[in-house]
């Protein structure tokens, strides 16, 4: 899945240069021809694998062993475009032969899932992912390699995860399901883009509206109770959030990209929430609850969108509406036996949204200006909240997620609340 473009240009997501150094000195060190990394990958990893499967059984199936070929598997096609690049190795041969060596696996591991997940699902991905592949050789571009390398392995990791019955409590079929759907949503786009069918400057309105959907899908799986899958949603949606805005100053948007935006995250994180406490609480009680969450999110929102002239663009003035959706969320999850918690935080999310005298630090900024302790700090973060819901339970993570919202929305205002004090 790794692949490099022979014409330059400009990254919607940059990568960090402490990666770019590291990978330089990791790439110069590596004697190995990218072409035989490929290889060992695809005659001698993948095959393994396969073998390895709890399906098919021929060697002794051992989930240590299925996970560590995997992770050989990541970690050759990742060597390989690192070495092509930094040893002036890249051949057109080799990026073929490099992304070649990855449709094996996925066609084996959505082979184990033909009798579980839904069969035009893994058929879409296949298919997608083979026409974009067609559309490699042609010699046509892809918007943005990473994003979609990021989001192919993650629905790889989860239909393999799924497949072996690991994790169950976190590899759920739902979040399969939805994970696939992003995948396939966000391919469709890159080769809707590379046809020339679908113009760049209606990119930023496309990822809007993917985080619109996931908005509605939010409010079913809320219906259902399922408010797991429901902060799961608001969380794709936030990346599809980040990503309409890098979209929009990379290739310009149309005259309704700033109204999209706000009326995804109006449903997304406001509307959906607010559905949530209604199915959460019920009744009226839970009606009246969800309506002024809601109501108070949207005002934010057309509070922001009126003063983004005057504001400065690396903060917020307000905790971000994205937050107030995670605590929600993260309280019913967590605190749904004990509606006077639940009710009080989300007290607290509705407060912070709408206090404008507090400054919060945009982090997708922060990121993109390249803040070493956010580059460092964010995926760190990241990394013990997944590998938490393996270890602890999902619980334990979505707690740790609750405190590190509460943390970033808290600190400001209390800063503030201490200065106009002491200036008083």
């Amino acid at each position: 899945m790794t692949e490099s473009n022979t014409s330059p240009r400009k990254s919607m997501v940059h990568k960090p240069q402490w990666l770019s150094q590291w990978e330089a000195w990791i790439g110069q060190r590596i004697a190995v021809h990218p072409n035989i990394l490929s290889a060992i990958k695809l005659f001698v990893v993948t095959p393994l694998l396969f073998l390895s499967l709890k399906q098919v059984d021929v060697l002794p199936n051992s989930s240590e062993l299925i996970f560590a070929l995997f992770l050989v598997f990541c970690g050759l096609d990742y060597l390989d475009g690192i070495v092509a690049r930094e040893r002036d190795l890249d051949t057109h041969f080799g990026r073929i032969f490099d992304r070649l060596t990855d449709y094996p696996l996925l066609f084996i591991v959505s082979w184990q899932c033909v009798d579980s997940i839904p069969l035009w699902l893994l058929i879409s991905k296949v298919a997608l992912d083979s026409l974009l592949f067609i559309q490699y050789l042609l010699k046509k571009g892809t918007t943005e390699n990473r994003i979609r390398t990021t989001l192919s392995y993650t629905a790889l990791i989860a239909l393999l995860f799924f497949s072996q019955g690991w994790a169950e409590n976190v590899i759920t079929y739902d979040l399969v399901v939805i994970l696939l759907l992003v995948n396939i949503t966000f391919s469709l786009v890159v080769i809707l883009y590379n046809a020339r069918i679908l113009q760049s400057r209606f990119i930023a309105d496309m990822l809007s509206l993917a985080n619109l959907l996931c908005g509605f899908a939010s409010m079913y799986f809320a219906a259902q109770l399922r408010f797991d899958i429901s902060l799961l949603l608001l969380l794709v949606g936030a990346l599809f959030d980040g990503l309409d805005g890098a979209a929009a100053r990379k290739w310009g948007g149309t005259r309704f990209g700033v109204y999209s935006d706000d009326i995804a995250d109006g449903v997304n994180y406001g509307v959906a929430p607010g559905v949530a406490l209604y199915y959460a609480f019920g009744g009226v009680e839970g009606a009246i609850v969800g309506a002024f969450f809601s109501i108070f999110t949207i005002s934010r929102l057309v509070f922001f969108t009126f003063n983004k002239s005057n504001d400065d663009p690396e903060y917020f003035r307000g905790v971000p509406s994205t937050v107030g959706g995670l605590v929600v969320l993260c309280a019913l999850i967590l605190f749904l036996e004990s509606p006077l918690i639940a009710g009080a935080l989300v007290g607290v999310a509705m407060v912070l949204m709408v206090s404008f005298d507090a400054y919060y630090r945009h982090l997708g900024r922060a990121i993109s200006s390249r803040r070493k302790r956010y580059l460092f700090g964010l995926p760190i973060y990241s990394l013990v909240l997944i590998l938490g819901s393996f270890i602890w339970g999902s619980k334990i993570s979505i707690a740790l997620l609750l405190a590190l919202v509460l943390i970033y929305g808290l600190t400001p205002a209390a800063k503030h609340l201490k200065n106009a004090v002491v200036n008083k």
